[in-house]
């Protein structure tokens, strides 16, 4: 007798590394994988892969696109996994429509908003007894005035953040969510205000916790019914996609993604990881994000990110198959999940593209042979990388190219 077919995944994004951990967990275990999203046209995943089934392209609005998941389900329901902060919050804030039609691995919006939410986070990191960097948030200018005379400008670094995903970018022109505050009263003024008129809300502002990437540790998680792990592995960082900078402006310290790690072993992460997981009420994919201070030798949280991440890749090489774990979970099945015990330290983790991109785009003020140098001393150990694998190349081999055309252009004279 033949063995009845696995409910298919429906994988809500397919812009980022993590999605294509996510899809190719999946697929090589022989589940049915279908894919949304609404930016599908400039998506390498979406135009190439030849491990999705199916694809099918949502509204760019959140409400209209949930309302098109929806119908979705009436055909075949299947296992929602949101890959990116977009959808995630697009589900949670539909929770209890889209339950009657999927098993959803992402909580409601009244879990997952103190986890999103850069002030109640840092609030419940506190309650659980942990170190977190100095916040302050002022709800008008009046505020801002006041906070001014408590922040040491000159002598601590200080960054910008949207208080959630949704509200905005941090620095006009950019997409990201984090910028700097600058090192003068005018200069935090002068960024809070602009952040202001184009948002309608004060950012969130933030102490640096001083160390450069490598004092970063990620605890990736997948987190079962009893707020407990199922699988976990703390990873560290150890190359950033730095952001280009402008001219002779350095930003005060390293601004940038993860684009090289390696899984590492930090107890006192994996310890603080456990209690905000548990103190949460949280159930599903999580990384917490730690950084340990070069001044005082502490331990700081820093974010929660409540879905999968870039380096999620990493987890199937180190045998904690985390997208499969948590298909799995959130089906009740009997098929067995390994282990949960400490995988190998010093196994790594690259996405190349952006590593090359990075230094090229960054070469004023690196040293391009010692960056080489320091790539090709790091390949033994790469175990897995964000789009690169021999079942699926076609990923790869097309977001080389779009790289390297970038590269010519970045040569061209303006």
């Amino acid at each position: 007798m033949s063995a009845a077919p696995r409910p298919r995944a429906l994988v809500l994004g397919t812009e980022h590394p993590r999605s294509a951990a996510v899809i190719r967990s999946l697929a090589r275990a022989g589940i049915p994988v279908d894919v949304c999203d609404h930016l599908a046209p400039t998506s390498v995943l979406w135009r190439h892969s030849r491990l999705i089934r199916s694809r099918f392209q949502l509204s760019q609005d959140p409400g209209a696109a949930m309302d098109e998941l929806a119908a979705l389900g009436r055909q075949e329901g299947g296992v929602v996994i949101p890959t990116n902060d977009h959808y995630l919050m697009a589900v949670a804030q539909r929770h209890d429509a889209l339950s009657r039609r999927f098993t959803l691995t992402s909580p409601a919006w009244e879990v997952l908003e103190p986890l999103m939410d850069k002030v109640l986070f840092r609030q419940m990191a506190v309650d659980c007894g942990l170190n977190a960097p100095r916040q302050y948030w002022p709800a008008t200018g009046e505020d801002l005035a006041r906070i001014e005379d408590e922040l040491d400008l000159s002598g601590h670094d200080h960054v910008l953040k949207t208080r959630l995903w949704n509200i905005g970018a941090a620095a006009p022109g950019s997409s990201r969510r984090v910028a700097t505050a600058g090192r003068t009263a005018e200069d935090l003024a002068r960024a809070c205000r602009d952040y202001f008129d184009r948002t309608g809300e004060m950012p969130v502002i933030e102490e640096v916790v001083p160390g450069g990437a490598e004092q970063c540790i990620g605890v990736s998680m997948v987190v079962g019914t009893d707020h407990a792990a199922i699988l976990a592995h703390c990873v560290q960082r150890k190359k950033l996609q730095l952001y280009a900078r402008e001219g002779d402006f350095k930003h005060p310290y390293e601004l940038g993604a993860n684009a090289y790690c390696e899984s590492t072993d930090d107890p006192e992460a994996r310890d603080a990881a456990a209690r905000l997981a548990a103190a949460s009420r949280y159930r599903g994919a999580m990384t917490f994000e730690f950084k340990r201070s070069t001044v005082d030798g502490k331990l700081y949280v820093l974010k929660a990110d409540p879905r999968f991440v870039r380096a999620t890749a990493l987890s199937m090489a180190l045998g904690h198959d985390q997208p499969l774990a948590l298909y799995e979970d959130h089906l009740g099945s009997n098929r067995p999940v390994p282990a949960a015990a400490l995988p190998k330290n010093g196994a790594g983790w690259i996405w190349l593209e952006a590593y090359l991109f990075s230094a090229w785009s960054n070469r004023r003020g690196i040293s391009l042979l010692r960056e080489a140098l320091r790539l090709a001393g790091r390949l033994p150990r790469i175990r897995a990388f964000a789009y690169l694998t021999w079942r699926d190349p076609l990923p790869a081999l097309v977001l080389f190219a779009r790289t390297a055309r970038r590269v010519i252009r970045l040569r061209q004279p303006s």
